[in-house]
């Protein structure tokens, strides 16, 4: 079983936009600066990344835009709060009845952590060996679940 990665990181980061406008109405480069400072500098999404998401959300009539200095604000509709509700419930539901899917994430959020601490004094060869390792790994965990599957 493959997991759409991709898709994985639209959804979260529907859910990160419109956690950001439920506080108030932004501007684009506003959304991406409170989805940094709410990870504290670990990830900031890139511009190529919100506009589609924003686009769906105003298609999906989640999101409105109204114009400002001919700039667009991105106001959350009743509709995407509505939405944002059911993904918060959704999330706590996910966490809350499988205890052991929660420490699976946890050690992933500390293994990004530890990778995050040593980025500045991470050289090519180490970054390649660290690479590997985790494809390997991937590699593995989806072997596993795999046969888990097919049993």
């Amino acid at each position: 079983m493959k997991i759409n990665l991709e898709r994985l990181r639209k959804g979260t980061l529907k859910m990160l936009i419109l956690e950001a406008l439920d506080k108030k109405p932004m501007y684009a480069y506003e959304i991406i600066k409170s989805i940094e400072a709410k990870f504290n500098g670990i990830y900031k999404p890139s511009p190529g990344s919100i506009y589609p998401v924003l686009k769906q959300l105003v298609t999906n009539n989640l999101v409105s835009i109204e114009e400002k200095d001919n700039k667009k604000i991105y106001c959350i509709t009743d509709k995407g709060k509505d939405t944002l509700k059911n993904m918060k419930t959704e999330v706590k539901t996910i966490f809350s009845s499988k205890n052991h899917y929660r420490k699976l994430v946890s050690e992933l959020f500390d293994l990004g952590l530890i990778l995050y601490s040593y980025k500045d004094s991470l050289n090519e060869e180490n970054f390649n060996k660290i690479q590997s390792i985790l494809e390997r790994c991937r590699s593995e965990i989806e072997k596993t679940l795999d046969e888990a599957k097919q049993s």
